[in-house]
């Protein structure tokens, strides 16, 4: 993907290249066949008035000029006319004036040609300039000079700058003089390139267009990919977790169930009491570990809808640290409480938040490689209840701090093999704590332990109240 898209960017820059190359040799074919025009005109201009001043002396005005009638126009038959002149004599002043101005014309003709400048003004060749380009459909500013044989400028526009110019365009003027004086023309657009490429505008931009949605589809593409196999790990080991995590309670209950039902065992060394309150216990850990599923599932649906109820934050913490007396007590470790919070009545959840604060411990005992030691804490801070979980355990990493609430996602945990858990746990307390409004904050040090800090709104939580 990456060689196909990068081999049909370069296809479309060669194109692009290309397109520019055709349109400026377009402009070229353009302005070089409106300089011959402009040569022409200007020709054409200087004729005319040559031939109207060399037919001056032979028009009507002159009364010299009487059209010859056929016939002989010498002798024999002429004919009197008013004043004593006769039309055979008006006909010889016609030829004579004729072979004058033939002669005028020759003579002309093997003439040295004029100086340009007394040939065509500024002015003028500016006009004719301006008329044929705009025939040619070229409207844009240009800049001219007229110069010599030995390239000495005889006429120029005011912002004519040769060493500016990026191409100059250039003809001969009066090539046709028998006695030319080699006057060239030269003109050059400082605004060629611009509109050059402003021709190309459209087709342009669709092009970028087109580059752009396909680089952004190409990252987007990479990116999903990238992504789906990072899932696809994560739902791996999710699966395996989980499998672990139903497996044991499941082959706990039924050893015990084995041992009930085992006839050759004697009923009183079988300790009924003690494989029963093992069956309780697993099929409450069975229970758990379902019901967190469960809860994250319903909760991506959008179903989730808090019972909420005026609680006692200092009460519901106070429950969860003797759940977890025992536990501690086994690890050696020890739990303690600053309770200072003078306003600790929230409306809750009373199960979710219980939830959440188990989940925080459970953590704080699991990642830990030495007797854990738990410390919790309650503050007021604005309209905000903090409680806080400080732990000893190995800690979170910087890199890790960024995903660690995200579902699914574990820390990894070292040398230590026996940690099990679905990397739900923290994903659910920022749901559930973000559903009440509230935020979650965390500090940690690797190796150093871990403060995970809930941020709950004191007030009423008028959008929930109504569920």
């Amino acid at each position: 993907m990456g060689l196909a898209m990068a081999a049909l960017i370069l296809v479309q820059a060669y194109w692009l290249k290309n397109a520019v190359l055709v349109k400026q040799k377009q402009f070229d074919q353009l302005i070089l066949r409106a300089m011959i025009d402009i040569e022409r005109e200007i020709e054409q201009k200087e004729t005319s008035g040559i031939i109207l001043n060399l037919t001056n002396p032979l028009s009507h005005d002159s009364g010299l000029f009487i059209p010859p009638v056929p016939g002989n126009l010498t002798g024999n038959n002429q004919t009197s006319m008013p004043g004593g002149n006769t039309r055979g004599q008006q006909a010889d002043d016609w030829l004579k004036k004729r072979r004058e101005f033939v002669d005028r014309v020759i003579a002309g003709m093997f003439l040295v040609s004029p100086m340009i400048e007394e040939r065509i003004s500024a002015k003028e060749l500016e006009v004719i300039i301006r008329k044929v380009l705009d025939e040619t459909g070229i409207d844009l500013a240009f800049e001219y000079a007229v110069t010599r044989f030995n390239n000495e400028i005889a006429l120029r526009s005011p912002g004519y700058n040769q060493a500016a110019a990026a191409e100059i365009y250039r003809v001969q003027l009066f090539p046709e003089d028998i006695n030319a004086n080699s006057n060239w023309l030269s003109v050059y657009f400082p605004g060629k390139k611009n509109f050059v490429y402003t021709s190309l505008n459209y087709l342009a931009v669709a092009s970028l267009i087109l580059s752009l949605a396909i680089v952004v589809s190409f990252v987007m593409t990479i990116f999903i990919m990238f992504r789906q196999k990072r899932l696809s790990e994560i739902r791996n080991d999710f699966v395996s977790n989980m499998t672990h995590e139903l497996k044991t309670p499941i082959s706990t209950i039924s050893l015990a169930s084995q041992m009930l039902g085992d006839k050759s065992i004697p009923a009183e060394i079988k300790n009924t009491e003690q494989i029963a309150k093992i069956i309780t216990d697993e099929c409450r850990r069975l229970g758990n570990q379902v019901e967190k599923v469960l809860q994250t599932a319903v909760f991506d649906k959008g179903k989730l809808k808090l019972r909420l109820g005026e609680s006692d934050m200092h009460e519901i913490i106070t429950g969860v640290i003797d759940n977890f007396a025992i536990q501690i007590k086994s690890r050696n470790g020890k739990i303690t409480a600053s309770l200072d919070a003078e306003n600790c009545f929230l409306q809750v959840d009373h199960v979710h938040i219980t939830n959440v604060m188990s989940n925080l411990f459970d953590n704080a005992i699991k990642y830990c490689n030495r007797n854990p030691e738990i410390h919790v804490s309650t503050a007021n801070r604005g309209e905000f209840l903090l409680i806080s979980v400080r732990d000893n355990g190995i800690g979170i990493s910087k890199t890790d701090q960024k995903r660690i609430f995200e579902k699914f996602y574990r820390v990894p945990t070292g040398n230590i093999h026996t940690v099990k858990g679905f990397g739900l746990g923290l994903s659910y307390v920022k749901m559930i704590v973000e559903a009440h409004q509230g935020y979650v904050d965390l500090a940690s040090e690797l190796y150093e332990g871990s403060t995970f800090t809930l941020y709950l709104p004191i007030k009423e939580l008028e959008s929930h109240a109504k569920n």
